[in-house]
């Protein structure tokens, strides 16, 4: 995201005004990018306060401990953000995403629930195997119902599929 920031996070004594309205406005988005700097800046912190570091936040101007840095964090920051800066890694929140067509590409943004669908079913081709595509992409992948797992469907000619939910065709691409 912003090297300067993260940099200053890393070693200034001062969190600027530019950098708390950074992390805070992070939280108005909800790609991964965004997501995945703020913990990251987050981490940098709370690791210089533990060591015992004297760090002040320009804004509010609370010279922090690991417990008023921890309280920020758990007020200001989504839960899954919070356990990703304080748990045990084996006890962090885990947290979804979902693909989100952009220029050049796929953005991954924040599902708001664990329920969101990846796949949706076209058909079956028998008991153990069904044609999907990828909600976002429209790629079509084979399921096997037994393993549950995905493969992309090829067509005879090397190139994947696309599901034209319009014509009801599997179309190269």
């Amino acid at each position: 995201m912003n090297q300067e920031l993260y940099n200053e996070a890393a070693r200034s004594d001062i969190l600027s005004r530019r950098l708390i309205e950074q992390l805070l406005e992070s939280m108005e988005y909800s790609s991964i990018s965004f997501i995945n700097w703020s913990i990251e800046v987050l981490k940098v912190i709370k690791t210089r306060l533990d060591r015992g570091d004297k760090i002040t936040d320009e804004v509010s101007g609370i010279a922090y401990t690991a417990e008023t840095f921890h309280d920020f964090v758990k007020k200001n920051f989504s839960s899954y953000i919070e356990s990703q800066v304080f748990a045990a890694p084996d006890k962090a929140e885990k947290v979804y995403f979902s693909l989100e067509p952009c220029s050049g590409g796929y953005n991954l943004i924040m599902a708001d629930s664990s329920k969101n669908k990846t796949y949706e079913w076209i058909s079956s081709l028998s008991e153990r195997f069904s044609l999907v595509r990828m909600i976002a992409t429209g790629i079509v992948y084979i399921k096997d119902i037994k393993q549950n797992s995905y493969q992309p469907f090829i067509s005879e000619n090397g190139k994947y599929c696309r599901y034209d939910k319009s014509t009801g065709h599997i179309i190269e691409l």
